[in-house]
């Protein structure tokens, strides 16, 4: 063979190798061979059982190979483990040529992956206005790891799956991924990382933002929409694979419509652990009325730093530094951490959250707020910040914005005017439980709390009583007393619904079971009053605060009044929590504490055996002042007192 012959055999063999893997420019119409080979093992990207992407054409017919076989061997899951290698950056952007938008399997998206994905640090750019990520689903086997994404633009308008950037649904484990760029869906989850996640995802950083923008029953977050267990065909229902998010953190703003949260935004039958938020968060609406043809049926707002919604799952070692807010005006509120943290059997422990990121159900949340100084050393050193969680003060202020709160409306009488242990006004009279002080902090509110220096050498309460009032008529009671005129759990739970924004004081959603009816006689007129004592009492509530210090939850109590011309009347409301944690005060002293609230008039009911003499020592310790109730009463017979006659105790003598 001649050299002049060689040199043109091996143009010729070098044109048709570029005809094969380099289609022209004016597109798949011109190219005479498809430009996959056989299987992916004849492609000269592939080596030593690894196929190697150095560009976008190398990707997208690694793209083809697998598409290709999830088509042909759909029940074969082999055929889609092909392990890659990223060696270079690439740029889907960049070359136009190799857009094969009418090749059966040349597509940027890869539809099911069961091999391992290498990204060896380098990056992959998506392309402008892309329908969906890089995979749609991940499968059991699959791995993604050491890869950088960036997507300008990504934008899924169908009502199906999740859409993330790495993928749609991942029942893999993706490791030491970084996304960027813009993700948004239309009914459907979305994250920044993962759609939805069944499987594993760890050492991940989110720098995209991350939307949501329509109304429905799905989310956004920073690292995935959704994370839930599903059990696939030959697992074990019994010891399901339970997915984990760990070591991840968020940086992108996540936007939903009702529902987010900086890793996720529901996280059910799944794990999270030492995940953090640094980027803002938040939802549109105050409500998601996510089923169209059930109008009165909606979801309220869940907004939190690492997770919007809970259910049954851990979440251990979190922080939040994002601003947690709700775009809508209203009542409802966001969560440092992670909503519905008491409603199912779950762990929330050890997590943390920057001061004033999040506001109001803060109170409910096993979360202790820190300084940035306190902070950045529990980032450091978690062992080195001593921590309470549930640190929440009451803050009348916020309570203002929450519930319809309106001035007290009372003047104190004269008769315990500049004392500390009672409080006198034309229409109750609240006396204070032995070492505590009952005071007028606002115009709102009254406050009892213990006096200081009066516990030496024991552990101060920590317990405040505070008396606010709601305006009159917020629910018509009569309508929903039972056939004997009776209160009832459905009477309360009526009642408390009635006054709006009342949930805010409330972990969860508010059931009948969290209302209890008691009878208590007061301390002053001896007689029985009705109170609708609301508190959530079941073993699940208990156990999600997982410490053993009890429940984090306010008491709150409203004193219902009755009287012939206006009926039944529920317009005061007493809340009981304890300073600086918000653990539930003692069910015990809060007993005692209602029966120091009397109506005014304060009526006493006589007994058998009671005389004018005995009743006027009991209140004044002078039994000769007996004229003065005779009086008040307009008893001429002093003599007679008749059981069951009722008897007005002056107001003075309710001083003493």
């Amino acid at each position: 063979m001649t050299l002049r012959f060689k040199i043109i055999f091996g143009i010729a063999l070098l044109l048709a190798v570029t005809a094969f893997f380099l289609p022209s420019p004016l597109g798949l119409g011109e190219v005479n061979r498809d430009p996959l080979c056989e299987s992916v093992e004849e492609d000269p990207c592939y080596v030593d059982g690894v196929f190697e992407i150095y560009n976008a054409r190398d990707y997208l017919r690694f793209a083809g190979y697998l598409n290709r076989a999830r088509k042909e061997e759909p029940d074969n899951e082999m055929a889609t483990a092909v392990d890659a290698r990223l060696m270079a950056d690439v740029n889907m952007q960049e070359d136009e040529r190799y857009r094969l938008k009418d090749h059966p399997y040349i597509r940027q998206a890869i539809l099911n992956y069961n091999g391992i994905f290498e990204g060896n640090g380098h990056t992959i750019t998506w392309v402008d206005d892309a329908g969906n990520g890089m995979f749609v689903c991940v499968e059991r086997q699959g791995e993604v790891r050491n890869l950088t994404f960036d997507a300008p633009s990504l934008v899924w308008e169908m009502d199906e799956y999740g859409v993330g950037l790495i993928c749609m649904i991942n029942y893999g484990t993706i490791q030491n991924c970084e996304t960027r760029g813009r993700v948004e869906g239309t009914d459907c989850y979305v994250g920044g990382i993962a759609g939805i996640n069944r499987g594993f995802i760890e050492n991940c950083v989110n720098r995209a933002e991350v939307v949501v923008e329509s109304l429905g029953d799905y989310g956004a977050g920073g690292i995935a929409g959704l994370s839930k267990c599903e059990v696939l065909e030959g697992e074990s229902e019994e010891d399901p694979i339970v997915p984990e998010i760990r070591n991840c953190v968020n940086y992108g703003t996540v936007c939903g419509a009702w529902e987010a949260g900086g890793i996720c935004a529901y996280n059910d039958c799944a794990n999270i652990y030492e995940c953090g938020n640094e980027g803002e968060v938040s939802v549109r609406f105050q409500k998601g009325y996510i089923y169209p043809d059930e109008p009165g049926w909606y979801e309220r707002a869940m907004a939190g730093g690492i997770c919007g919604r809970m259910g049954w799952n851990n979440l251990e070692n979190c922080y939040n530094k994002g601003k947690i807010s709700i775009l809508e005006e209203g009542t409802e509120d966001t969560y440092a951490i992670a909503g519905n943290t008491l409603f199912w059997i779950h762990t929330v422990s050890g997590c943390v959250s920057l001061k004033g990121t999040a506001k109001g159900s803060m109170r409910h949340e096993s979360v202790a707020e820190l300084e940035m100084e306190e902070l950045e050393r529990w980032l450091a050193a978690p062992e080195s910040v001593s921590c309470v969680a549930n640190n929440w003060e009451f803050d009348l202020e916020e309570v203002k914005e929450k519930l319809p709160l309106i001035p007290l409306g009372v003047t104190e009488s004269e008769l315990t005017a500049g004392r500390n242990d009672i409080y006198l006004c034309e229409e109750f009279c609240l006396e204070s439980e032995p070492g505590y002080s009952v005071r007028k902090v606002s115009d709102y509110a009254l406050c009892m709390e213990q006096n200081t220096g009066e516990t030496a050498g024991e552990e101060p309460s920590k317990m405040q009583v505070w008396l606010l009032r709601v305006p009159e008529n917020l629910t018509d009671i009569e309508e929903y007393l039972d056939e004997y005129g009776n209160f009832t759990k459905d009477t309360g739970h009526e009642v408390w619904l009635g006054i709006e924004g009342a949930h805010w004081l409330h972990p969860g959603q508010s059931y009948k079971d969290d209302i209890h009816v008691r009878t208590m006689v007061s301390k002053k007129s001896r007689q029985p009053g009705t109170w609708l004592v609301h508190y959530r009492d079941d073993m699940l509530a208990h156990a999600a605060v997982g410490d053993g210090l009890g429940m984090i939850d306010n008491v709150v109590a409203l004193p219902i009044q009755h009287s012939s011309e206006t009926g039944y009347e529920a317009q005061w409301l007493m809340v009981f929590t304890n300073k600086g944690d918000n653990y539930r005060p003692s069910l015990y002293e809060v007993d005692e504490f209602l029966k120091d609230f009397t109506w005014l008039p304060c009526e006493r009911r006589v007994e058998r055996g009671d005389c004018l003499y005995m009743l006027a020592k009991e209140y004044t310790g002078d039994g000769n002042r007996y004229p003065e109730l005779a009086a008040v009463n307009e008893i001429e017979d002093q003599g007679l007192l008749l059981p069951g006659q009722t008897l007005r105790i002056p107001d003075e003598w309710l001083a003493y």
